[in-house]
């Protein structure tokens, strides 16, 4: 089949000629390997609302989760988005599964910012820890204490926060030291797992399979070695920036940090549309015409064909934008921060169409759960959803530094 045989060819999922090392594509095309294995197990995958076990081991002996990690602590040191193409290929298959990939490869660049006894503290005592996250925090304090703080509170929406061992959670951590500085400070926290409790609760309808649960803190003491200052993220000034030679460590986080979650959006579009013409050849509708050779089917194929491909391109052109200022030790510019925003989202909005042109030829058989293309409709409109994708936030975001004005998020 076309999902098969994808994988051993050139293609948007492999990325621009030339751009990455071999043992980075060789990782590629196991992704690629791994995506018919993964169609075969996303309704098992749905139902437990979370990926398989088989998958995350599959994931884990690959080495997908260290691809980022500091190259002190075994890991990788790979160059930044190619989670993003191991989620496509990944996502072709099961777009949960294209999105823990992306998102739980990533945390260990995020650990890699810390105090280096932060990350030894993971590392040293399991060198193949998987490490969750939490951005969205409901109800919580963080209470300055000698030493560090204290954490009460829920954290949401934490993908694959089952089978990691650790998490890293944002806070907001009041300041009482600078009558000038703002009221709350941004931290990320990093506690392990007897620190939190998860509230087995995910339920949705699209990313169905990401096990992204919520968490529950009581009590907890954070020293101040497992707090990073957001900021300091932000200028490549953190910790782990001086603690390792990798320019990964000294990358903006929140500049291209949407490329850990557009891959599986890309993905799914591109598996829909591979399972759609892959399938066409032996359908006819209920007049008994062939639908290949329909001309309506044969222009949404086109349209849809041509949104997929302008998404991976865009993402490609970015992501060689910024391994080339990363190489250079060079900050981007503010704008340029907004436009990497801008143009994930962008790529977010292309998928969507893309579904929206695809679903449809599948008629009544796409209403079928066992129907793989509309897992993928609901998939890509559930990546859309991500705050830092979506196209609203993303576009006006831009036009304001445009105009020589200022980003909502201050963490750009």
């Amino acid at each position: 089949s076309v999902l098969d045989s994808q994988s051993q060819q050139s293609g948007p999922c492999h990325g621009l000629e030339g751009e990455w090392t071999p043992a980075e594509q060789a990782l590629i095309v196991e992704a690629g390997r791994l995506a018919p294995i993964l169609k075969d197990r996303a309704r098992e995958a749905e139902k437990l609302r979370r990926i398989p076990d088989a998958t995350e081991a599959d994931f884990r002996d690959a080495g997908f989760y260290r691809i980022y990690q500091p190259a002190k602590f075994g890991g990788l040191e790979m160059r930044y988005g190619l989670h993003t193409m191991l989620a496509a290929q990944a996502a072709r298959g099961c777009g949960s599964s294209g999105w823990v990939l992306s998102v739980t490869a990533c945390h260990s660049w995020i650990l890699g910012m810390f105090e280096e006894q932060a990350q030894a503290d993971i590392w040293d005592t399991d060198p193949l820890a998987r490490i969750a996250s939490s951005f969205l925090a409901v109800n919580a304090t963080a209470e300055p204490v000698d030493g560090g703080v204290r954490l009460n509170g829920l954290w949401r929406f934490s993908s694959n926060v089952l089978h990691c061992g650790a998490i890293i959670l944002q806070i907001m951590v009041p300041q009482k030291t600078d009558e000038n500085a703002p009221p709350l400070k941004q931290y990320f926290a990093l506690l392990t797992r007897d620190q939190y409790e998860i509230e087995d609760n995910w339920d949705v309808i699209g990313l169905a399979a990401t096990g992204s649960n919520d968490v529950v803190v009581k009590d907890v003491f954070v020293p101040t070695h497992r707090l990073l200052d957001i900021m300091t993220t932000r200028d490549g000034a953190s910790p782990g920036a001086s603690a390792h030679a990798h320019p990964l460590f000294r990358m903006p986080l929140f500049g291209p940090f949407a490329h850990t979650l557009i891959g599986a959006a890309l993905g799914s579009a591109l598996g829909a549309l591979e399972h759609i013409t892959d399938d066409l050849g032996s359908k006819r509708s209920v007049a008994n015409v062939k639908l290949a050779e329909h001309p309506a089917i044969q222009m949404r194929i086109g349209e849809a064909t041509a949104q997929i491909n302008a998404a991976f391109a865009l993402m490609a052109v970015d992501r060689a934008e910024i391994n080339r200022l990363d190489d250079a030790n060079t900050l981007p510019d503010y704008e340029t921060r907004a436009k990497w925003r801008l143009n994930t989202g962008y790529a977010a909005k292309l998928c969507v169409q893309a579904m929206e042109h695809l679903l449809p030829v599948t008629g009544g058989r796409g209403l079928e759960l066992a129907n793989p293309v509309q897992r993928a409709w609901r998939d890509v409109h559930a990546v859309a959803q991500h705050i830092a994708l979506t196209w609203d936030l993303q576009s006006s975001t831009y036009g304001a530094v445009r105009l020589g004005g200022r980003a909502f998020d201050p963490r750009l």
